[in-house]
């Protein structure tokens, strides 16, 4: 499906768990590693021995000329750049390439993470965030959470190729609640519940049908609770969450809260989050 890696990298343990993730999936699809120098361009710098571009640039060749060694066969392609890194790593988010970051640092209280604001952009593609300590863990299943969405059909195609690409099962969890304005004191109340969890069954026997029209063999996993809760603890031991992107663009809908963004601040393991992927 994706026929480009490209990895957000800065040398710190973040973006180098990040890269590790990338390059050890099973995919043919040739590795970009972009190393995005905050600042203007100046053109006196290209003309300087020194100087934090032509150093980061010599710093990130090393780099990849080590990950060649790792990786024999792979292909790996560098770039350096002045700029904004979320900006620069957009320009990638075309619906074919696959943008892979580091999660945030430990400590690190901002919900304006990198991958937020990548996942957060309007168009096409697909963001890859990758927690520092991801290999902690034994991982198994691609997981997919469902909605009934057209995002979450999105999110099915790019798991679909996951467990296809990699030989890990595919699973598709669909999480809901009972709405809080419900009175469990009410008579009707069991009854209600009992047809809102047959909709609900409905929605996942859908999403179902959906990845095996694709060629997928998933299960499906109905769980009480919420999205984004849910699918965190499945990140505990999933090879990856996959879920879409439900942002109507930016700011506004980050400062309102979704199920991708409040997944990434919780995943103890990596999250693609995907944006209309065809």
């Amino acid at each position: 499906m994706f026929t480009q890696i490209v990895v957000g990298w800065d040398g710190s343990p973040n973006s180098e768990a990040a890269l590790r993730w990338a390059a050890a999936r099973d995919d043919a699809a040739p590795l970009l590693i972009v190393h995005t120098v905050p600042g203007a361009d100046t053109s006196s710098e290209y003309l300087r021995a020194t100087g934090d571009l032509p150093e980061a640039r010599v710093e990130l060749i090393d780099r990849a000329e080590r990950l060649r060694g790792e990786h024999p066969g792979r292909t790996v392609d560098t770039l350096t750049v002045h700029g904004r890194a979320d900006k620069e790593l957009a320009a990638y988010l075309d619906g074919s390439a696959l943008v892979v970051v580091g999660g945030s640092q430990s400590g690190h209280e901002t919900a304006w993470t990198l991958g937020a604001r990548l996942a957060g952009r309007r168009g096409r593609g697909a963001v890859a965030v990758v927690p520092p300590d991801w290999e902690a863990a034994e991982r198994r299943a691609i997981v997919v959470g469902v909605d009934g969405s057209d995002e979450a059909r999105a999110a099915i195609r790019v798991g679909v190729d996951e467990a296809a690409r990699s030989g890990r099962p595919l699973e598709l969890v669909h999480a809901w609640v009972v709405p809080t304005s419900w009175n469990s004191a009410y008579v009707e109340y069991l009854g209600d519940v009992a047809l809102m969890e047959e909709m609900r069954r409905d929605v996942l026997d859908e999403a179902v049908g959906f990845a095996r029209s694709l060629g997928g063999d998933p299960a499906g996993r109905l769980e009480r609770g919420s999205a984004a809760a849910v699918l965190a603890e499945y990140s505990d031991t999933a090879s990856v969450v996959v879920v879409g992107s439900h942002a109507a663009g930016g700011m506004a809908r980050f400062l309102l809260g979704s199920v991708s963004h409040d997944l990434l601040l919780r995943a103890a393991g990596p999250v693609i989050v995907v944006s209309d992927v065809g």
